[in-house]
């Protein structure tokens, strides 16, 4: 392997590795709480908090535009050594941040109700999860702008301080859960709604951490004045930016929630099958997104410094890494699902559905990581715009009436479900694809910006 090559590989493993470590931490605390939660006498608890997990998931997944877009933005400003706009970038997306989580406060209760309605449960349920809800709901404000301050370590290209910020997370919403849920060490016994202060203790721990980090190792750049927050020309970047972005998420979550609500009336054993699959599936997203967020910060730092031929070779390289790792995931499931399944669940019918969905899950996996990586690149080169586009149609086009049709029309019930959602992701390729094939990518509006 030539030098040039192996200096690549260590840029990407740089980000790489510690990103994914963070990015697999992301899900804990949902995790954490519903387990420690499980244990108490009342079930309805266990649900309540599975419930209100997913809605925190998907509102929390729902504002990840304020942490790509903030990387897209800031790496390449950084690739251009412009520090004075990198800050300008974190200022602005930390106000939307704040003004955004003050609203979700705010309108509150029309979310838990519109939440806990589509999710359905009984009265307990709903009740229990409610409670949760308006306690968790309080970190919301924190959770949104230590988004904004993951996106900025990003894109100036420190992977280790976004991993130890999710560390610190995880660590204080554990020890949280043993103390507050089961009254521990003299603190008060407050059950499920100990879980949901465990989890706004963590999201100020989080905060507080990613601030040090930020007063200490990035010092320089606060010092200086980043110019106006409203910046005509850059606040239109910024804003177009993270419209895009979220254009792009609630396509995704469209298609996820349509395949949801199409399996969920297949019957307890389908639904069981596909929540264990949708398991096995996130780990794979999960994994490769670390690879994802290099391709994000490499290539944005390249482009601003337009430099646009490594930005290529950048982008190629994460492709690579991204493929291997799906080729790896794919023949593990082919090999594994059936024991993977069993170790879910001990119901025989749901594992044997499980094992049945092996082809629709570990062949589509090579081309599940280039999707991955590819969103990568295209939000390192701020091309948010094609990327929303492109998503749209993957799930208009191509998903939709694929499920439509393999499970109405064909009736292949769950793996015409299964079929469909693979419809989404061979579309996500074959729109995104030709685009990195192309050179229309490989701009920096960092000139234009000056």
């Amino acid at each position: 392997m030539s030098g040039q090559g192996v200096s690549l590989n260590r840029q990407i493993l740089r980000l790489g590795v510690p990103s994914t470590i963070a990015t697999l931490s992301v899900p804990l605390i949902g995790i954490v709480d519903t387990a420690l939660v499980g244990h108490l006498p009342n079930v309805a608890y266990l649900g309540a908090v599975a419930v209100a997990s997913v809605l925190f998931d998907v509102l929390y997944w729902g504002f990840g535009f304020l942490r790509m877009g903030t990387t897209a933005l800031t790496a390449q400003y950084y690739g251009a050594g412009d520090r004075r706009s990198c800050t300008q970038v974190l200022y602005q997306t930390s106000l939307i941040a704040l003004s955004a989580g003050i609203l979700v406060v705010l309108f509150q209760d029309l979310v838990a109700e519109t939440g806990f309605n589509l999710a359905g449960g009984k009265d307990d349920v709903k009740y229990w999860g409610t409670k949760y809800f308006e306690i968790r709901i309080l970190g919301a404000p924190l959770v949104l702008l230590t988004f904004s301050l993951t996106g900025f370590f990003r894109g100036a290209a420190d992977a280790i301080s976004p991993m130890w910020l999710t560390i610190v997370v995880n660590i204080v919403n554990l020890a949280g859960d043993y103390v507050l849920i089961y009254g521990n060490f003299g603190a008060p016994e407050l059950g499920v709604l100990g879980a949901a202060w465990a989890s706004v203790l963590a999201a100020f721990a989080g905060l507080l951490y990613g601030l040090i980090v930020l007063a200490v190792r990035y010092r320089s750049y606060l010092i200086q004045r980043p110019g106006s927050l409203f910046d005509r020309a850059k606040l239109r970047l910024l804003l177009s930016t993270n419209a895009n972005l979220f254009g792009r998420t609630a396509s995704l979550l469209f298609a996820q929630f349509f395949m949801l609500g199409v399996v969920a009336r297949m019957g307890e054993i389908p639904l069981a099958a596909n929540a264990v699959v949708w398991q096995i599936w996130s780990l794979v997203s999960y994994s490769v997104d670390g690879f994802a967020h290099a391709a994000e910060t490499l290539v944005g730092n390249y482009l601003g410094a337009r430099d646009f031929s490594a930005a290529r070779r950048v982008a190629g390289r994460c492709l690579t890494w991204g493929f291997w790792l799906g080729i790896g995931y794919g023949i593990f499931y082919g090999l594994a699902m059936e024991p993977i399944g069993r170790a879910f669940t001990d119901h025989t019918e749901v594992s044997l559905v499980v094992a049945s969905l092996v082809p629709w899950v570990a062949l589509i996996q090579p081309l599940n990581a280039a999707v991955f990586i590819f969103d990568g690149i295209f939000i390192g080169a701020n091309d948010t715009g094609y990327i929303f586009g492109a998503m749209a149609v993957s799930a208009l086009v191509f998903f939709l009436p694929a499920i439509l049709i393999c499970v109405y029309v064909l009736e292949y019930g769950l793996t015409g479900a299964w079929m469909g959602y693979n419809c989404l992701m061979i579309g996500r390729f074959l729109t995104l694809y030709p685009r990195y094939r192309g050179a229309r990518w490989l701009k920096s509006f960092v000139k234009e910006a000056a």
